[in-house]
């Protein structure tokens, strides 16, 4: 069996996505996640512009209490996500406190208008149950205004 020699760019010109284990800080504080790539360079938040819809899961990677307990779509005013305000909140209801439940939100453009009138920035709200639980964060802007090849690429730290 041969790998293909053709080259098909649909899924990843068409969606932005950014994969990051979170690990919370200490006191397990509510808190952005952090969706810099590299990470802890102050860009929690991505861009909104020019895509259309937005999704965010979190899903347990490696749990020494309950797992998130909070779970949130933020909307902000910068990167930093000065200003920021929930668009959309997760229930969480029963606890995902097993390594591999998984949570899932998504928001359009137009709910973050409706959240948030100036903002800029969108990206995602987590708390934990304790500072040592760890998660792992997927978020993606999707339907993009212009779409082109390379907006998912790999990032290797």
């Amino acid at each position: 069996m041969a790998v293909a020699t053709s080259t098909a760019v649909k899924v990843s010109a068409n969606r932005l996505q950014r994969t990051v284990i979170h690990q919370p800080a200490a006191a397990a504080t509510a808190q952005l996640v952090d969706l810099g790539q590299p990470q802890g360079a102050s860009l929690k938040m991505l861009p909104i512009k020019n895509y259309r819809t937005f999704s965010a899961q979190a899903t347990g990677s490696l749990l020494v209490g309950a797992g998130p307990t909070a779970f949130s779509i933020y909307a902000g005013t910068d990167a930093a996500g000065t200003g920021g305000v929930p668009v959309v909140t997760h229930a969480v209801g029963s606890a995902p406190d097993a390594e591999g439940d998984s949570l899932f939100l998504e928001c359009n453009a137009e709910q973050i208008r409706e959240s948030l009138s100036t903002a800029t920035h969108v990206g995602v709200w987590i708390d934990c149950a304790n500072d040592a639980d760890e998660a792992a964060v997927v978020f993606t802007c999707e339907d993009p205004v212009y779409a082109y090849g390379g907006l998912t690429a790999d990032y290797v730290a």
